[in-house]
């Protein structure tokens, strides 16, 4: 195809890295190789750094680069961020100035954390009645992440970047196999309202047209006198799914078979513990997880609750109807009846999404909360190191502050009743975590992070619908039901 851009082009947007991960604390290694043995995961899958990185040249210069917009981003120096194979940077720049529409839904998911199940809910939510078999639209069927996708089947057709190659032989079919037979077109004239899953995220990756720009108001003052000349307010709508960290780590490291360097490394690499817990030069896909869902918790404070929302994949499994009424409020769609919520959730369960197509099938391995427990490999010193980290990074983060609890082996909050026998007298228990309900999601009480000890008159601390300075408390002897909003 006469196509401007060349695979030489493609070498500088797209460079192949042989840096792999290190923490800090452990010893450097090599780029994992490629095995060929039975259950190993090749080159460019699962927890194996895919060796790809993105140059997002439009931060470089003044004034914000390549994409010429001057907004709030400007003087941000370019960044490499590793990809997978599949990744096309043309249309990731597209997808980043992508002009919105107000029923628009993004859904930004970090990898390994529920992309596969989270697509299927909002298609039945948002397109019920449709047929989601036929291949017609992108995303229905199986996730179609836009920066996966030529800009026209013209560039397609052609390969002009070269993507195929890097999964020889039967490169098309493979990315068609993964996305569906689509172009970024296909995607921007679906029909409305209209639906893009990505693992892109924050405000440097995701589309600029989600952000307030130059606007200095809250939603209920008036426009007139709080926005520059030049002010656009946001359009659409972002939900961003995410998984405590700890889960979602051994999910990608069993992803299309294990990696070659096991969990903790050897002559092929760091392996998947250690490349995991690097947040400065993390090789994954999407690169540190940790700071993934530090520029996602950015991104949607930015934005506000009225177009942003977080679902936690543990909510999903713990209470299903509930966190799917939650989204289908949130979309502004028609009230759920009790039977087409209880008809989805049987369309989404792990068994149905396996038997269903292989765009679904492939990405479906265990689900459930707590598997991180049985990874005998992982002792708890580095387990502990594991929480360091997040602390260091996500400590105090909203989005991720439910994620903790998770992470755990013990259930905060109160002692374990073996250690303190038969005395009831709080004020001689050992000191312990004050926790409390914020949107039905358990959380560190931030009254009580700074103190050795929790008063015994306020223990346990629930958050009312109504407010968050509505809270009511109960003595740690008194046994909570979690599912109570009262």
């Amino acid at each position: 195809a006469n196509d401007s851009i060349s695979k030489q082009k493609l070498r500088r947007t797209i460079m192949a890295s042989n840096t792999s991960g290190n923490n800090g604390s452990e010893p450097s290694h090599s780029q994992p190789k490629p095995s060929s043995s039975s259950g190993k995961a090749p080159k460019g899958c699962g927890s194996n750094a895919p060796g790809y990185r993105y140059r997002d040249d439009y931060y470089e210069g003044a004034g914000g680069g390549g994409d010429g917009d001057g907004g709030d981003d400007s003087g941000l120096p370019p960044t490499l961020l590793p990809v997978p194979w599949w990744f096309n940077p043309r249309t990731a720049k597209l997808f980043r100035n992508l002009e919105l529409e107000d029923d628009d839904v993004i859904v930004s998911s970090g990898v390994k954390m529920g992309t596969t199940w989270l697509t299927n809910v909002l298609t039945r939510l948002l397109y019920e009645g449709e047929r989601r078999d036929d291949g017609v639209f992108p995303g229905r069927n199986g996730q179609t992440y836009p920066d996966a996708l030529y800009p026209t089947r013209e560039e397609k057709d052609a390969d002009a970047l070269g993507i195929y190659d890097r999964m020889m032989p039967n490169g098309r079919a493979k990315l068609d196999a993964t996305f569906g037979d689509f172009v970024y077109g296909d995607l921007v004239d679906q029909p409305r309202p209209r639906y893009f899953g990505t693992h892109l995220f924050g405000r440097r990756y995701l589309p600029q047209g989600l952000f307030d720009r130059g606007v200095s108001c809250d939603d209920n003052d008036e426009e007139e006198g709080c926005a520059s000349r030049n002010a656009k307010r946001g359009k659409g709508r972002l939900i961003v799914m995410v998984r405590n960290l700890k889960d979602a780590m051994v999910s990608l490291h069993h992803f299309q078979g294990t990696p070659a360097d096991g969990w903790l490394g050897n002559e092929h690499g760091p392996g998947s513990f250690h490349r995991y817990l690097d947040t400065s030069n993390c090789p994954n896909a999407m690169g540190s997880a940790f700071r993934w869902v530090a520029a996602n918790d950015d991104a949607v404070r930015d934005i506000g609750p009225r177009r942003a929302l977080v679902v936690h994949y543990e909510r999903l499994v713990s209470n299903f109807v509930s966190e799917l009424r939650r989204i289908n409020a949130f979309l502004g769609l028609d009230e759920l009846t009790d039977d087409r919520a209880r008809e989805i959730e049987g369309e989404c369960s792990l068994d149905a999404m396996a038997g269903s197509s292989i765009r679904t099938r492939r990405n479906c391995r265990r689900g459930g909360v707590g598997g991180w427990k049985d990874v005998v490999e992982i002792d708890d010193e580095r387990w502990a190191r594991f929480d360091v980290t997040f602390n260091r990074i996500l400590g105090g983060t909203r989005m991720a502050e439910p994620m903790r609890f998770f992470q755990r082996r013990d259930v905060p909050g109160m002692p374990i009743r073996s250690t303190i026998g038969g005395n009831n007298d709080p004020r001689d228990w050992p000191p312990y975590l004050g926790v409390a309900l914020d949107g039905g999601m358990l959380v560190t009480d931030p009254r009580f992070l700074s103190l050795d000890r929790i008063p015994s008159a306020s223990i346990i601390t629930f958050r009312h619908d109504d407010g968050p300075s509505s809270y009511s408390s109960r003595r740690p002897s008194s046994y909570i039901d979690f599912d109570r909003k009262d």
